[in-house]
């Protein structure tokens, strides 16, 4: 069965590298009240397309055919994920040479669009069949991502490509930050701090639910406060101990079996944390599946994944 996700390997280094780890804020930001805080919900939500309504499936099948394309001068630089395991560089020749510890080097071309207010990144991807079971040979594919560039932060995520053969897809805000000529992106990211308001509401999951509001998190009868460190993490305290997680945030949509028209969607928030050993537990453990218990892992990890309620 094709991927809709694979058929864009660059697109999916970004979604699986925001599964653990959005972009940074400042430390310690308790209310998210600054004027230049950025939701990440808000965000998400505002560069969520399809090449369906952007009117791009079947356009293009090489960055040569798309003549009113070129390159944004407010990409051209390196930009840098918050923990630093991957780096973009954006040059004004069109060449993009992406650094990553998790999934080697590579370099891709580039243009950029705008179509109906939304600005794109149109890559031009190598696919090949160790990646996508209905590709028999390598061949070259465009991915697109919509993106926005403000205070040297850049937010983007991938437009969605309608797939009669996947049920549902999944999209992720990924945030990369200017880095400058040291390579450092400290500057940029204590620049655009994010909100912990991104992460307001209640959140279920099987085992349970919990609520976030201003800055103070509800399970069951207790209360813990909530911060976000400066890899973007969230601590959660109560009683002087606290627990890191490292926090994702993403939107599922599901389509109709009969009817591809129609879909559903879903804000989900993951939750994971790494033990050290069998004593060191989580403070939300109550609502968290145990990773090595259930399926054998080394170290001790617990995960969960949560929908945001209506």
């Amino acid at each position: 069965m094709k991927s809709t996700i694979f058929k864009k390997t660059l697109s999916f280094i970004l979604c699986a590298i925001i599964v653990t780890a959005l972009a940074a804020c400042q430390a310690k930001t308790p209310s998210g009240g600054d004027a230049a805080a950025v939701n990440l919900r808000e965000k998400l939500a505002s560069l969520m397309v399809s090449t369906d309504k952007l009117g791009l499936t079947g356009k293009y099948s090489s960055i040569a055919e798309i003549a009113d394309g070129s390159v944004d001068p407010d990409l051209v630089g390196t930009w840098v994920m918050a923990d630093g395991r991957m780096s973009y560089t954006y040059s004004a020749d069109g060449s993009i040479a992406v650094k990553s510890e998790d999934y080697g080097d590579s370099e891709v071309r580039f243009t950029c669009l705008e179509i109906d207010g939304y600005q794109l990144i149109c890559e031009e991807l190598i696919v090949s069949p160790e990646f996508n079971d209905g590709v028999e040979e390598e061949t070259t594919q465009l991915g697109y991502t919509a993106y926005d560039v403000s205070n040297d932060a850049m937010y983007m995520v991938t437009v969605e490509e309608p797939s009669e053969d996947t049920n549902s897809s999944h999209s992720t805000l990924v945030t990369m930050y200017r880095a400058d000529e040291n390579g450092s992106a400290a500057a940029s990211m204590a620049g655009s701090p994010v909100a912990i308001s991104t992460f307001d509401g209640t959140w279920a999951t099987d085992k349970g639910e919990l609520t976030i509001t201003d800055g103070v998190l509800t399970l069951g009868g207790d209360s813990y406060t909530v911060s976000l460190d400066e890899k973007n993490q969230l601590v959660v305290e109560k009683d002087g101990r606290s627990t890191v997680y490292a926090t994702g945030v993403g939107v599922m949509k599901e389509y109709d079996d009969e009817d591809r028209t129609q879909t559903v969607e879903k804000t989900m928030l993951s939750l994971n944390y790494t033990g050290t050993d069998e004593n060191d537990k989580p403070n939300l453990l109550p609502v968290l599946d145990d990773w090595k218990t259930d399926y054998g892992w080394d170290s001790w990890y617990y995960t969960g994944s949560f929908e945001l309620r209506p």
